[in-house]
């Protein structure tokens, strides 16, 4: 297969993920406008880091050949089952976010009318939302064959994990109390069984 393929594929699984993203911020802009808060100073800087991490490379292995340097050998096959992955990723994406329907926010927040969900993905683990993040680490490192990419997905991805799981724990317990800790002793954070 030509890299154009490839880069199609890629395009398609960013799209998808764009437009599922998009759809659901215009639905809590529309539901809480009155109450949405403005995403905090280190919210937005996640938000900056995760962009040249992810979108940035991403763009330049698209249009430019600067990352040409990161390019590895791998089988058409391994290629195209990272677009599986990506596909199940972006799928089980938009079930997480229907799965918190009202609760989701672009945000760390909670509101008044919070619940806390446990079921769907959540039965799982706490934090599905970047358990799929990791899928599509896993889905573009091997969709793209560019260690470069895979790198900066994956040092994004630690910084960005090793931040917000505390504070999204730290936030959940502080609204929901025991119900919360109890749901954290039954759970697993990332990884079913496992992490």
């Amino acid at each position: 297969m030509t890299e154009l393929i490839y880069k199609l594929l890629y395009v398609a699984l960013i799209v998808a993920m764009n437009f599922i993203r998009t759809y659901f911020k215009r639905r809590y802009k529309r539901l809480h406008r009155k109450d949405a808060e403005i995403a905090p100073r280190r919210e937005k800087l996640l938000t900056q880091m995760m962009f040249c991490a992810m979108a940035l490379p991403g763009m330049l292995w698209i249009f430019t050949t600067w990352l040409g340097f990161g390019q590895f050998a791998l089988p058409d096959w391994v290629r195209l089952a990272g677009f599986a992955v990506g596909v199940w990723a972006m799928w089980w994406f938009y079930v997480i976010h229907r799965t918190l329907g009202d609760n989701w926010s672009p945000v760390l927040e909670t509101r008044r009318e919070h619940t806390l969900v446990v079921t769907g993905p959540y039965r799982y683990v706490r934090h599905p939302m970047y358990t799929d993040m990791l899928l599509w680490a896993v889905s573009f490192s091997l969709l793209t064959a560019n260690w470069f990419y895979a790198s900066t997905l994956a040092v994004g991805l630690a910084i960005l994990l090793s931040i917000r799981i505390p504070d999204e724990e730290r936030l959940m317990a502080a609204r929901f109390g025991d119900e919360y800790r109890n749901y954290m002793r039954q759970t697993k954070r990332l990884i079913p069984l496992i992490l």
